[in-house]
């Protein structure tokens, strides 16, 4: 199997995240709004970014079933987080007053640890846990911006990760990795034949 950092799918897709969660974070962005504090507007990218880039890397590597698979886990976990949202009706904790009651569980989390649970699951621990750590940022975020409690959060958490559980399987044969290198990462990919 070739390295996947020359398919240009993948290249694409990780330097469209990077280039649009950076400059967004910092400066404002058109579809979240700029009211927000930074560390809010990254973790709000970063939800996007996990389960995007895992979606690019199967298709780049042609892993259909594994694209089918995480298509199948977000959105049952979209779903079902929406369905608790609604039948619990917690309110924020910067919205005491809130008549939606959108709290709990937290969106943002169970959608970038449902994609950090795919990438886990799917090609192991070497990427997937520098993806739980992205996730995790983004609960801390949550938190931080006072969107959501740690209950909320780990609900999330609890939520994106257990629905994988159900739909994920493990790729054959292949194992990807990231190191650190000065200036950034190196990405790491080896396959039985």
């Amino acid at each position: 199997m070739a390295c996947f950092l020359k398919k240009p799918a993948f290249v694409s897709a990780v330097s469209a995240m990077l280039l649009l969660a950076s400059p967004c974070a910092a400066a404002g962005d058109p579809v979240f709004g700029d009211d927000r504090s930074t560390t809010e507007r990254l973790g709000d990218w970063i939800q996007l970014a996990i389960p995007a880039s895992a979606l690019a890397y199967s298709a780049a590597i042609s892993d259909w079933k594994g694209a089918g698979q995480l298509v199948l886990s977000a959105g049952t976990s979209a779903a079902a987080t929406q369905i608790l949202k609604h039948t619990v009706k917690e309110d924020r904790p910067n919205q005491p007053d809130d008549t939606e009651g959108s709290s709990f569980p937290s969106g943002h989390t169970s959608f970038a640890f449902s994609g950090a649970a795919y990438w886990q699951t799917r090609y192991g621990w070497k990427i997937g846990a520098p993806m739980y750590l992205a996730a995790s940022y983004v609960g801390w975020s949550r938190v931080h911006a006072e969107k959501h409690r740690w209950a909320d959060v780990a609900a999330g958490a609890a939520l994106g990760i257990g629905v994988n559980f159900i739909f994920v399987d493990r790729y054959p044969g292949v194992n990807v990795s990231v190191a650190p290198t000065d200036g950034g990462a190196a990405v790491h990919v080896s396959s039985k034949f």
